[in-house]
């Protein structure tokens, strides 16, 4: 199996403190099945400034690290780039990393609480730049719960939905859980990764997951979205994933909600990168 998203490298994030965090974590992923990880620490305008060099100079380390203590794990280079206005430059110039920097697919996080005006824009305006935006946990986003046809109109315009093997199996409750399984049944999913910042906090395993897709839709299925659609994401190639099938609104708790008080939803509120498009 292949985690394409995992902060995995020491003392880039809030991810592993230390190499011993990161040697640890590495050993985790091979005893469960993991052959390579992208390491994906994130990038943060201000907070968490993680351009290319500093990481491939940490992946050097932990790779060289991983063979000396005869772990079988292979490294590539990455970033979670939290939703920014300069990206598309800062990719294209290479300061930061698309996924194992090959200028093809690159991982974005979204804001948590409040949908940015303008996202379809930026998703359009890094595919005219031939980056593909591989869209982060979307199912932890409450924005998204309340409005999941979010999901089908990114994949439908041909991005990619990454979600997190923990919200497959409960760990951020039975609303994401739910969710989780709803985008698995409507073909909104192409891969399942840890997103796991130690042993503690998700840690970085697959198999469970895996099995729990394979229940849903099938068992090659379930190891493409481990395996193959990830294998070729970190070799630039093209995805051809099944057409998805539309998915409605079912929860319609936050429209409910704010109906009865009279206030906006969280969406209504944005501060976005453009003019809402």
């Amino acid at each position: 199996m292949i985690d394409l998203h995992n902060h995995i490298l020491p003392g880039l994030d809030d991810g592993a403190r230390d190499w011993r965090d990161s040697l640890e974590m590495a050993r985790a992923a091979v005893d469960d099945g993991i052959t390579d990880v992208v390491c994906t620490p994130h990038w943060v305008s201000c907070e968490y400034e993680n351009g290319s060099a500093r990481i491939l100079e940490k992946l050097a380390q932990l790779q060289t690290l991983l063979v000396e203590s005869k772990l079988p794990l292979q490294l590539h280079p990455g970033t979670e780039l939290r939703l920014d206005p300069s990206l598309p430059s800062l990719l294209r110039s290479g300061d930061l990393l698309t996924i194992n920097d090959g200028k093809r697919y690159a991982l974005i996080e979204l804001p948590m609480h409040v949908m940015p005006m303008g996202l379809q824009s930026f998703f359009l305006e890094l595919d005219a730049h031939g980056i593909v935006p591989v869209i982060a946990h979307p199912e932890r986003y409450p924005w998204v719960i309340e409005e999941p046809e979010l999901v089908y109109r990114w994949v439908s315009d041909g991005f990619l939905v990454q979600i997190t093997a923990a919200s497959l199996l409960g760990e951020f409750g039975q609303t994401v859980e739910r969710l989780s399984r709803r985008l698995l049944e409507h073909r909104l999913v192409q891969v399942i990764a840890t997103d796991s910042h130690g042993l503690k906090m998700r840690s970085p395993k697959l198999s469970r997951a895996r099995q729990v897709a394979a229940a849903c839709i099938g068992e090659e299925a379930g190891w493409d979205l481990v395996r193959d659609n990830p294998a070729k994401i970190i070799a630039g190639r093209p995805l051809n994933p099944p057409e998805p099938i539309e998915l409605s609104n079912k929860s319609g708790g936050w429209r409910r909600f704010f109906a009865r008080f009279g206030s906006k939803r969280p969406a209504d509120r944005g501060r976005g990168l453009y003019p809402r498009a």
